[in-house]
């Protein structure tokens, strides 16, 4: 995606506005706009390359042997990630339309990891906080129904992005959070629906899903399954968004 001028200044003020890791670096680092769908492209350097994201969703996945995707890693405003050259197997792109990432080179991190302490500690920060979305993917996934799997992502969404109302905007599509979770696309809807119905969530649009109770979220063991069959009648039955 070509980024005009203005757009660049505008995900630059933004990024200079946060407080993150790596703050010492916004003079050097390079803003990209990523459509959906476009991969984040390889750098050129032979070592792994750091991304901090500015707004937008970005997805780590592999294809399984039987064609499907799984998404290893979801990555939303705020959080870094490294693309590292040479793992074909793996690919990372965006999953909102105008993703902005701020790039910096492995080179300058490294050079200031090695000659200020305080940064090397916020280094291992972030690569702590990397495993520990993986940890947290691996638990949602874990779930015995898909019901307890929507609940739960939805509530480890909340605790990333949720705004004061309580209010989470999904970044991803219905196909997406089937891949992320492992489960099939009619099995998400129909369970947004059964969410819907006992009070635990409502939806505003597409994308807009405001938690009303945590605790029935939580509560696992009283969930009921969604089902295996696709219902027609289902309101949030749209594959398409």
């Amino acid at each position: 995606m070509k980024a005009k001028p203005r757009a660049l200044d505008y995900y630059r003020r933004m990024l200079a506005a946060q407080n993150h890791a790596m703050k010492q670096l916004d003079e050097h680092a390079k803003i990209m706009l990523i459509a959906r769908s476009q991969e984040v492209p390889v750098n050129s350097e032979p070592a792994a390359h750091w991304y901090f994201v500015i707004s937008g969703a970005v997805r780590r996945s592999a294809i399984r042997s039987d064609g499907r995707r799984q998404i290893l890693d979801l990555m939303l405003p705020g959080d870094f990630f490294v693309v590292v050259d040479g793992n074909e197997d793996l690919t990372v792109e965006a999953i909102a339309e105008e993703t902005a990432l701020a790039s910096y080179s492995s080179q300058r991190v490294e050079q200031l990891a090695q000659r200020d302490v305080e940064f090397a500690r916020e280094l291992r920060s972030v690569a702590f906080q990397t495993l520990s979305r993986i940890q947290d993917q691996l638990l949602i996934i874990g779930g015995v129904r898909a019901v307890e799997k929507v609940g739960s992502f939805l509530l480890a969404l909340a605790s990333r992005s949720s705004n004061d109302k309580g209010q989470v905007v999904l970044p991803l599509t219905r196909y997406d959070i089937a891949e992320y979770l492992s489960v099939s696309v009619e099995t998400v809807c129909r369970c947004f629906t059964s969410l819907q119905q006992r009070g635990a969530i409502t939806l505003s649009g597409k994308r807009t899903v405001r938690i009303i109770d945590r605790n029935v979220l939580r509560r696992r063991t009283n969930m009921i399954p969604c089902g295996s069959a696709a219902s027609n009648s289902d309101p949030t039955y749209r594959p398409e968004l």
